[in-house]
């Protein structure tokens, strides 16, 4: 019997197994200059990477999931995120016709069924992704209703913000892989860098970090309301001075703490550039010269 990590770790071999197999096999006997470019194997190499992701993100995702009671059906939750995940779906599967060459002429063939490939890429990511959202939002359901004590939205914010590197990644790994692929188009066929404008390349890194940060940051607003409460609860400001007020602001301010209600600058930007990373990652790409 293998033990779970040995069997995260076969997980990971395989998916990165098949993501090269998604873009490396042909599926075709006709000569193609795509496959041909010096940039060809960075491409590759990304797709394999982002469905290598895909275990460790769900993994991280059923852990965290199984640490919260469910208020409700668990279909409910898969079907809430069904609604999300076709949304977010059509994006992902429509993105890269964002990138096709514009000039009129015979259409360019990168590779065979490249429309299925980044469909099952995008599916894999959705699935993989399933698990952590649901828990995201099963804590901003639990803090809306006032649930949890002190050792609990410790454990919570700790959840949210694996759940936000995790998930990130994925994502972060998805965009670069968008930026390898316009450079091995340019690399690839004679055409001006203008008719694969940089503009798609910085706008799919917009909307991925737009979807980043509508996952993470109403529920950990959230989160940290019900942080406050719970501090305002247990040790309410002191309407006079007298007594042991010092000490009651004090154990105020421990608990506050303790909570995160005051995240740290250096929270706050890490935080900040998880969210954000889709759309550094697509510029910072766009900087790397195509010939």
């Amino acid at each position: 019997m293998l033990s779970p990590e040995t069997r995260r770790a076969v997980a990971v071999v395989a998916a990165f197994a098949v993501g090269v197999a998604l873009a490396e096999v042909p599926l075709s006997s006709e000569p193609l200059p795509f496959r041909e470019t010096s940039r060809y194997p960075v491409w590759v190499f990304l797709i394999a990477m982002t469905c290598a992701s895909c275990p460790v993100v769900w993994s991280q995702g059923t852990r965290a999931l199984a640490q919260l009671p469910a208020h409700r059906p668990p279909v409910l939750d898969v079907f809430a995120y069904g609604v999300y995940a076709i949304a977010v779906f059509g994006g992902l599967v429509f993105a890269p016709t964002w990138l096709t060459p514009g000039p009129p002429g015979p259409p360019i063939v990168l590779l065979p069924y490249l429309g299925v490939r980044f469909a099952v890429v995008g599916l894999a990511a959705l699935v993989a992704a399933a698990p952590g959202v649901i828990a995201i939002y099963r804590i901003r359901g639990a803090c809306q209703r006032g649930e949890g004590q002190a050792v609990d939205l410790v454990a919570w914010r700790a959840i949210l913000q694996a759940q936000l590197a995790a998930i990130g990644a994925l994502i972060v790994l998805g965009t670069l892989a968008t930026g390898a692929l316009r450079n091995a188009i340019l690399d690839a066929f004679t055409i001006p860098p203008d008719d694969l404008p940089a503009e798609g390349v910085l706008l799919i890194g917009a909307g991925l970090t737009v979807i980043v940060a509508l996952t993470y940051v109403p529920p950990s607003e959230q989160l940290r309301r019900r942080a406050q409460a719970m501090v305002d609860e247990t040790f309410p400001l002191p309407r006079q001075l007298d007594g042991d007020w010092q000490q009651h602001l004090q154990r105020r301010r421990d608990l506050a703490a303790l909570l995160r209600i005051d995240e740290s600058s250096r929270s706050s930007i890490q935080d900040a550039l998880i969210i954000g990373g889709p759309l550094i990652t697509s510029a910072l790409t766009l900087l790397i010269p195509t010939h």
